[in-house]
């Protein structure tokens, strides 16, 4: 009677564990994109941007849009610096909503100094290259 019952809570166990494999499933397949809330400091005062992931798809393309340059390609980079970044930036920035006109000013302006614009642009990448939020990591979806 004993061995009935354990192999009773065995089947349930193992149901449990289908159904939590299918629940895990389903959270896959509806998964939304990552956003990101980051400050930068200009003048003196704290202003938030919230940036959103492109998606696998669409980073690749914007990628593939910005060759690198002969010299680039030789120093082994994957893509134009001078043009990606504030394409990428734009494409995730959506707080505010920056144009990509907009992302080219700021990158080409004299008044942002280069690790200024690295904490916009890596934000954008590692946004668009982090791994799935689970629950013993630090939060990074709404």
């Amino acid at each position: 009677m004993a061995e009935s019952q354990a192999s009773k809570t065995q089947a349930a166990r193992n149901e449990q564990s289908t159904q939590t494999k299918r629940a895990t499933l389903a959270k896959l397949k509806g998964k939304k994109r990552t956003t990101h809330v980051f400050s930068i400091y200009i003048g003196g005062e704290e202003l938030t941007l919230k940036f959103q992931s492109i998606g696998a798809v669409a980073y690749d393309k914007l990628v593939s849009k910005h060759p690198p340059k002969a010299e680039q390609r030789m120093e082994g980079a994957s893509f134009n610096m001078e043009t990606f970044a504030p394409a990428l930036i734009s494409a995730c920035s959506v707080e505010p909503d920056i144009s990509p006109e907009d992302a080219l000013e700021i990158w080409q302006s004299d008044d942002w100094s280069r690790g200024d614009l690295m904490v916009l642009f890596s934000n954008a990448v590692e946004l668009n290259n982090r791994g799935i939020d689970i629950p013993f990591n630090e939060s990074v979806s709404d």
